[in-house]
């Protein structure tokens, strides 16, 4: 069996469709993937967050479908109307685009987000999984870097050395460290590339292997654009959407 591990949707909605659609080609090809790892951001910058919500209503009627809070998530799941969102410490761009993610919700899809564990915890076979949007010490604020030492992985698995495999949503760019306690995967960032030239990407695990694959995905960005500009929001996500940083 596999599972489709993806984070940081970010309420791109044209970038979890080609994803889906990826997936339904995989499993033409002979894949059998019938488990969802969703590993936080479901909503964020990107202003299709009420279509996320349907579409991931669809999914988890139809499938195994474990999804976790991401920072952005959790800033929506606090919220408790868009003025709170006021009093966050984040650039003015990004309190505009989460209040058009609050109300786009309405009251069913923030409630799904209120609903959202911060961790997920699952086995495969004899084999115990953690997944966790940020780092396992922080789960909502912390990080966990792509490209670096062994020895960095080793201090991050170490605490967590009962699990086989330890799921990160953080990292931006696509990750698979080995290390003497077991193995950290992050399927990149599927909505928000991390800068210019970085392709969109979620992976596929292996549930025998505990080992991933990584797919890239292309979407026309010319239709977030276009509603970014339509929904009046600031300039600053269109910069966001083509080089993943101002």
């Amino acid at each position: 069996m596999h599972i489709a591990l993806m984070a940081n949707i970010n309420g791109n909605f044209p970038a979890f469709a080609a994803a889906l659609s990826k997936i339904e080609e995989l499993k033409e090809e002979g894949y059998r993937i019938e488990k969802f790892y969703i590993l936080g951001n479901v909503v964020g910058i990107f202003p299709y967050a009420r279509e996320i919500f349907d579409t991931l209503d669809d999914l988890i009627k139809k499938n195994d479908v474990r999804v976790i809070r991401g920072r952005y998530d959790q800033i929506i799941a606090e919220a408790e109307s868009k003025r709170d969102i006021d009093t966050i410490g984040e650039p003015e761009y990004v309190k505009r685009a989460l209040k058009h993610a609050w109300e786009s919700l309405d009251h069913d899809g923030r409630e799904f987000i209120r609903g959202l564990p911060i961790y997920l915890v699952d086995k495969i076979g004899g084999n115990e999984i953690f997944g966790v949007y940020g780092s396992p010490l922080d789960p909502i604020g912390g990080e966990v870097l792509p490209e670096q030492p062994q020895s960095y992985y080793e201090a991050l698995m170490r605490p967590m050395r009962r699990y086989e495999l330890l799921l990160i949503g953080s990292s931006k760019l696509p990750l698979e460290a080995f290390t003497r306690y077991g193995k950290v995967i992050s399927p990149g960032s599927l909505g928000l590339v991390p800068s210019k030239g970085q392709n969109s990407t979620f992976a596929i695990l292996n549930t025998e292997k505990l080992d991933a694959k990584f797919i890239e995905v292309g979407y026309e960005r010319k239709i977030i654009e276009e509603k970014i500009k339509r929904e009046g929001l600031p300039g600053e996500l269109v910069k966001l959407l083509y080089h993943g940083r101002l």
